[in-house]
């Protein structure tokens, strides 16, 4: 906080019930035993920089001058929700490409506040669009790749709601894997009453973003499409920002879900600490102990939200992405315009030649390094987990019922974070699996 007040030359945070947080999240048994790597050392301290700067500037440095700000319609925003690894991000990207909506990109997130002497509102976008295109471009100069393979990065794509969040609770990413350890206390840590400041100030941030667009959005703003695993956590929170929010909730067979977040969450961890202070087999209990927990209270959130809800199957996402949006829209009462489907199909058909490009791509650089060294002997499944192979995959976009050949070079085994398929088919889980009749895929 203090770096921040030197940089920006402002001083007031407003409520500080967020600097409680921090301090008690990051003062915690579990974080305290972390290690930070230098690489993550210096991604850490820029991460909270920034936080704490934009929260300094969108207080001090905007709203105070422009209270008119928050006059700015947010009406029946969307809410895409679910465990991590269901497919929300892909379904979220869909609805973004409505015309009639919108999503806030990874640029605006990071870089909501535009100068308070602006003269050139185009060109200051512009500029800090390029600042977190130069700040992306330097963090992968320095190696942190470690999440490419997972979550698709880009200063213009839509992207999660967590970092606007994170001005209000401690979900900046070098926490991330320290919040799901540390399950048991992080709803005596993050209140329900901090939560509910958390979603009204992202409602700021929102309105934000559409004044600064200028008429006619700041008039008559496109609605909101937004995202982010968190949300599933706090649906009656949501409601008292968002009396009229709207809910789609994303569902996966739990044998794929679970792995793969644990696998999502390890490599969170290894962006910023030694990878010594990662335990798979607690991070694996501590993950289904929280999902199958998700999959109790969160239907009941929902239910005492009193919002409107959708749910999504992931197979059928993957297997019919057009009638899967229409079908979301047809229950919230929405219409699918001839514009908008022919958007989502020239996007589906685009999407997939990027992965053909991206697997020929693999494929020769795999090639290449076979004849520089001995060929490994085959993978085999190990304990009824699943190994790199060439399987059959529903590829997004094609024709319901097809199937085509694709290299699967990420797959999640339970076993590697100490975790059965029984683990994850009994109990919660299976009562979860038979309401959505929910196939495994293990990619």
């Amino acid at each position: 906080m203090k770096h921040a007040v030197k940089k920006t030359g402002l001083k007031d945070f407003g409520d500080l019930g967020f600097a409680d947080c921090y301090s008690k999240l990051h003062n915690s048994s579990v974080h305290r035993v972390e290690k930070y790597s230098n690489i993550g050392f210096i991604s850490a301290r820029m991460e909270l920089n920034m936080t704490m700067s934009r929260r300094l500037r969108l207080i001090e440095e905007y709203l105070k001058k422009n209270p008119q700000v928050l006059e700015t319609p947010v009406r029946s925003p969307v809410f895409v929700l679910g465990l991590p690894r269901t497919g929300t991000t892909f379904l979220h990207r869909l609805l973004s490409l409505d015309p009639a909506t919108r999503a806030p990109t990874l640029w605006e997130l990071l870089e909501s506040v535009p100068k308070i002497d602006c003269t050139d509102p185009i060109a200051d976008r512009k500029r800090r669009a390029n600042k977190v295109r130069a700040l992306l471009n330097t963090r992968k100069a320095m190696g942190d790749k470690a999440l490419d393979h997972i979550h698709e990065i880009d200063a213009d794509l839509a992207e999660e709601c967590i970092i606007a969040m994170s001005d209000e609770i401690p979900m900046v990413m070098q926490y991330l894997h320290t919040a799901y350890v540390l399950a048991d206390e992080w709803f005596d840590i993050v209140q329900s009453s901090q939560v509910v400041k958390t979603y009204k100030w992202y409602k700021q941030v929102l309105q934000l973003l559409s004044y600064q667009m200028g008429s006619p959005e700041r008039e008559n703003p496109k609605r909101w499409m937004l995202k982010c695993p968190i949300h599933m956590f706090y649906p009656k929170e949501i409601a008292v920002a968002f009396p009229d929010a709207k809910l789609i909730w994303n569902h996966r067979h739990p044998v794929s879900a679970v792995p793969s977040l644990c696998s999502l969450l390890k490599a969170f961890h290894s962006v910023y600490y030694e990878t010594d202070t990662n335990d798979d087999a607690v991070l694996g209990r501590k993950v289904a102990s929280v999902s199958a927990k998700l999959l109790i209270d969160t239907p009941k959130n929902i239910a005492e939200s009193e919002l409107q809800s959708a749910d999504v199957l992931y197979h059928d996402l993957v297997n019919d992405p057009l009638q899967t949006v229409k079908d979301v829209y047809r229950q919230f009462g929405w219409e699918v315009s001839a514009e908008y489907e022919a958007i989502i199909q020239a996007y589906l058909e685009a999407d997939r030649k990027k992965r053909e490009r991206i697997s020929r791509e693999r494929a020769a650089k795999k090639v290449t390094a076979n004849k520089a060294a001995t060929p490994p002997a085959s993978p085999t499944k190990k304990g009824g987990g699943w190994t790199e192979a060439d399987e059959e995959e529903e590829i997004p976009g094609t024709p319901s019922g097809k199937k085509e050949k694709k290299k699967v070079l990420h797959q999640y085994s339970p076993e590697e974070f100490s975790l059965t398929v029984e683990d994850l088919s009994t109990g919660v889980y299976a009562e979860y699996v038979r309401k959505y009749n929910l196939p495994v895929s293990m990619h």
